[in-house]
């Protein structure tokens, strides 16, 4: 059945794009009235859904004449998770009828709060550009294994025109935290009210909320944020079992404090396929686009080192970012970082690099820390880049993108010298994270 929903909005989305945009926008506002049988809980010695329904029954006369009313109603029938109804459609009733559906609402099941928000979805498909507000009522969270909060994200996401408010009614603080996002995800504001003064405080306030949209430009939809794939904070004692170490030199690594801390004199290649302790992921890559980055320390000693970040499948396959310090000398009186990104495909190699200058930076504390090394796969390209996290000005240094049609790799990370020097030096790894972008 959500699934059917879901289809329909996606349907319809792509419908309501290409209509004609109206000349004048509408107000459309939609209740979404808790008919769950926790309503008839009382607040200041009234059952809530007495309450709920006098403000309410109120509003709906207090509100402007082109107002376009629709009315929807869960849990008030039966105690099954899909008993949700639209007891109005936008402008199908007069306020009268609207007073006498919402009266009609005796609280019984539960509270399938996410499953109303896709059922609301469709009424707005059509109103693209129009004023178009959810208010929610519910003196709870949801008690039938939706996510709300996701679902409000995703219609927002999939360009459905509305806002969602919500009323938190008598609620605590964990219930509390679930409405406050299921308004943020769905572009609207959370009001609380812990008594009936309080509810018709948030009453009054949704109502200003509402006439103040009809003149303020709505917001553009949020981009979807990324989701954590996997995630790697190197706690406990022991490298995890997800984790393999090529060339392994157990004296030369340890977990300790939080952190993946190696040591490294060895200068070494990745093509020659002596680079010791190289820590590569056996949980393989998700499919689609996705960024993995990786969090580093790095004690720079010998101006050789070279901590990279790498999407490894062998010593002829994979890509690598690196980040390689330079001290002052010469002509050179700042210290640098160089910033490379390599790819080897087949043992052919493809590379490009870009000097980024320190500053006035002492000797003694050349390079700004932790760096953060990134790959972000988008189709077929791969782009590299790092960020001075302890740079006064942090951002992001992109590099040139990689392309491979073909790649079987997975994320390693890890450190060795360029040259053999009389010196050695350490790397801590904080954490290494991938995320998908879709």
């Amino acid at each position: 059945m959500i699934r059917k929903i879901l289809s329909t909005i996606a349907l319809g989305v792509s419908v309501c794009l290409a209509l004609p945009t109206l000349s004048a926008a509408e107000t459309n506002l939609l209740f979404i009235l808790d008919g769950s049988n926790s309503m008839w809980g009382q607040v200041d010695g009234v059952a809530k859904i007495v309450t709920a329904k006098d403000v309410l029954g109120k509003l709906l006369t207090d509100l402007p004449p082109d107002t376009k009313l629709g009315l929807m109603a869960y849990g008030h029938r039966t105690a099954d998770c899909t008993d949700v109804e639209v007891l109005s459609s936008f402008g199908s009733d007069s306020t009268a009828v609207l007073i006498k559906k919402l009266n009609a609402v005796v609280p019984r099941g539960k509270t399938p709060i996410g499953y109303s928000l896709l059922r609301s979805g469709r009424l707005f498909l059509n109103l693209k550009d129009q004023n178009n507000h959810v208010v929610l009522i519910s003196d709870g969270i949801e008690t039938c294994g939706g996510d709300p909060c996701k679902t409000a994200g995703k219609l927002i996401a999939a360009g459905i025109d509305m806002r969602v408010h919500v009323v938190g009614f008598d609620v605590n603080k964990d219930e509390r935290r679930q409405l406050e996002c299921v308004a943020k995800a769905g572009n609207g504001r959370y009001f609380h009210a812990s008594s009936t003064k309080g509810l018709k405080e948030a009453i009054a306030e949704v109502k200003k909320e509402i006439r103040a949209a009809q003149v303020k430009p709505k917001p553009k939809p949020k981009k979807a944020e990324p989701k954590k794939y996997f995630f790697d904070d190197f706690d406990g004692d022991e490298l995890k079992e997800h984790w393999e170490v090529i060339n392994p030199d157990p004296d030369a690594f340890i977990i300790e404090d939080g952190n993946l801390l190696v040591l490294s004199s060895t200068p070494a290649d990745m093509a020659k396929e002596n680079v010791p302790n190289l820590f590569r992921l056996t949980k393989s890559m998700p499919k689609g686009n996705w960024v993995m980055t990786a969090k580093f320390t790095i004690e720079y000693q010998t101006a050789q080192e070279r901590p990279y970040l790498a999407l490894y499948q062998d010593a002829k396959n994979y890509i690598e970012v690196l980040a390689s310090a330079y001290f002052p000398y010469g002509m050179m009186p700042a210290p640098h970082v160089v910033l490379e990104a390599r790819k080897v495909s087949k043992g052919k190699v493809s590379s490009f690099a870009q000097q980024i200058w320190m500053g006035s930076r002492s000797f003694s504390e050349p390079i700004p820390q932790p760096i953060i090394l990134r790959i972000t796969k988008k189709g077929r390209s791969y782009y590299p880049a790092a960020m001075f996290e302890g740079a006064e000005k942090p951002k992001w240094v992109e590099l040139e993108k990689l392309t491979v049609l073909r790649h079987k790799g997975t994320p390693a990370v890890g450190l060795y010298q360029a040259k053999k020097v009389g010196g050695e030096s350490t790397m801590k790894v904080d954490w290494v994270k991938i995320e998908t972008l879709e």
